[in-house]
């Protein structure tokens, strides 16, 4: 019988996106609803491996989905990338569990925890759509929506004053 998962983490990495907090949220009272404890990784996988580990509950995550970023911040980890570093953060992750929101090179950081024998459930959080195998992802609409927006008010502008503008 396989090992019942009690506790999880849960971190954000590279660039932030839209959505991200909502999705810390999603993940945070589904797990509590699930008798699962929730812990915050602060600063992606640099926090990972210092150890930048927090407790999380229902009421941390009040709040947050209208905020922009990240509740948990985010770091880039040259250290990461390394064979050692990968090491210690499965180390790590072992006494946790991860859930990874993120995009590119949040995945391939998972998927290289995955191979290291880490559970790992990857959440596509990318305004660049750059993840394979998805054709959504959180942030992706609301970065498209935003450029439209824009580009529709310099259309509006322009038309109003009687100019061609160049985009």
């Amino acid at each position: 019988m396989a090992k019942q998962v009690k506790t999880i983490g849960v971190l954000t990495s590279g660039g932030d996106a839209p959505g991200m907090n909502a999705a810390i949220r999603a993940v945070v009272r589904t797990a509590i609803s699930k008798g699962m404890k929730v812990k915050g990784i602060m600063r992606g996988y640099a926090g990972l491996l210092q150890e930048e580990i927090v407790d999380m509950s229902s009421t941390d995550v009040s709040n947050i989905i209208f905020r922009g970023g990240t509740i948990l911040y985010t770091a880039r980890c040259m250290e990461f990338v390394t064979a050692e570093g990968q090491q210690q953060g499965a180390e790590i992750c072992h006494k946790h569990g991860i859930v990874v929101i993120g995009g590119d090179g949040s995945f391939r950081g998972a998927g290289k925890l995955a191979a290291l024998g880490v559970n790992t459930i990857g959440v596509p959080g990318t305004i660049d759509l750059d993840i394979a195998c998805t054709d959504y992802t959180i942030g992706f609409d609301t970065a498209v929506n935003t450029a439209m927006e824009a580009i529709d008010k310099v259309r509006d502008t322009s038309t109003s004053h009687e100019r061609c503008s160049i985009i």
